[in-house]
């Protein structure tokens, strides 16, 4: 099989590199010449023309089938989006901030989410959403209104620094003046490639009888502090769910790392209530704390699943990536991604747990189709409703959940 001989030539070369004599050129060369035959011969079977090639622009331009997606970059040259569209070339737009302007932006909204903890930063974060709004977001959506209707998807790929800031959430917030939530409905994805990806090879949306869905809480996990509202979070979306879906619940020591590997095996959806622990120096160190110990990134990863669809994190910074690079995009939320959640909700900060279950039911409530189903690919429009209508919870906790995927 072609795949095999793929893995023998591979194999060779690194064989052959790791083998110094005074042949070891003639003999990479001539592995190399073998490999390369394979994969021409690869790339003549249908829908591997582009093995190990880069993907042609008009494959990535398919991300935008359902909604643009736009890409904002920051460099010591400038920043600037450029929105992906379907049906045409992209459209770039400058932007009148600098990279030093973003990560001074960063540095603001770090400060405001950690006195948030302990006091009401509802002004300031008002006023830091208006600056986001004029910088960055505001000749954005000048742009679609012209070439996309309101109320409808779109799709932010954020790089470098910008991926820190909630985009979704920038507006004026003055009387009179509508927000970008009232405007378009956000999603996020770490790439174009990650959402095509996430809208292939999905079974046809049938009735919710089949689906199975697994609510998973830890709330004393060893040397965290407890989440007291664990328990009353995962009752509440198991009266929602019941009837809709076949419901496991797990809590405290069944909570293990081997018992949660293997609920996300077996079930479609997942509803993850616990702590998240992010490691900006090491993210694939980043992890959910369960009984047992952390659930890395790493072994997240590494689960093979049946027919993985939605994920909820109702943990902290679970869109937390590295430090030092934040293009690598390698976070909890991610990584749920990676392992084939096609939709999934993450927090871009601290959570607090005494909101946690209302902000859950209200998004229950808002993921049944007009047939009374459950349907993954209402997530993004589930979160949007939700947060119009929890009005009276704190305006930091209102804004730190995003939708990423299909």
């Amino acid at each position: 099989m072609l795949a095999d001989e793929f893995t023998q030539r591979t194999f060779a070369i690194r064989t052959a590199l790791d083998s110094p004599g005074p042949d070891q050129h003639d003999r990479v060369c001539r592995l190399n010449v073998e490999l390369q035959g394979v994969v021409t011969r690869i790339r003549e079977l249908p829908g591997l023309s582009h093995f190990l090639l880069p993907s042609p622009f008009s494959d990535l331009q398919q991300a935008a089938c359902e909604g643009p997606v736009i890409v904002v970059n920051a460099s010591k040259y400038g920043c600037d989006a450029l929105v992906v569209l379907v049906d045409r070339n992209p459209h770039h737009i400058p932007l009148s901030i600098t990279k030093e302007g973003v990560r001074e932006l960063s540095s603001k909204l770090k400060k405001l989410t950690v006195d948030a903890k302990s006091m009401d930063v509802t002004r300031e974060l008002g006023i830091f959403m208006r600056e986001l709004w004029h910088e960055v977001v505001s000749p954005i959506v000048n742009y679609l209104k012209t070439v996309h209707p309101f109320q409808s998807r779109i799709w932010w790929c954020p790089t470098a620094g910008f991926s820190l800031l909630p985009l979704h959430a920038a507006a004026q917030y003055r009387k009179g003046q509508r927000n970008l939530a009232n405007l378009y409905i956000s999603s996020y994805t770490p790439t174009l490639t990650a959402l095509i990806h996430a809208r292939r090879h999905a079974l046809p949306h049938s009735a919710s009888k089949g689906k199975h869905f697994v609510g998973i809480g830890q709330a004393q996990a060893k040397g965290e502090n407890e989440l007291a509202c664990v328990g009353a979070e995962l009752a509440n979306i198991k009266q929602r769910i019941d009837g809709l879906a076949t419901f496991t619940h797990i809590e405290s020591q069944e909570s293990c790392i081997a018992r949660v590997t293997e609920e996300l095996r077996k079930n479609e959806w997942v509803h993850l209530a616990c702590h998240g622990i992010p490691n900006r120096k090491q993210p694939f160190e980043s992890a959910f704390a369960l009984h047992d110990g952390r659930f890395t990134i790493e072994q997240i990863i590494r689960c093979e699943l049946q027919n993985p669809q939605f994920a909820y994190l109702s943990a902290c910074h679970t869109t937390v990536g590295d430090e030092e690079s934040p293009d690598e995009v390698i976070h909890l939320a991610s990584a749920m991604q990676f392992a084939g959640f096609r939709s999934v909700i993450g927090t871009m900060w601290a959570v607090d747990d005494a909101q946690t279950s209302k902000i859950a039911s209200t998004f229950y409530d808002n993921m049944k189709d007009e047939s009374g189903c459950l349907d993954h690919t209402r997530a993004a429009l589930a979160l949007n409703e939700t947060m119009k209508k929890l009005a009276n919870i704190p305006f930091d906790q209102r804004i730190l959940y995003i939708h990423l995927g299909a």
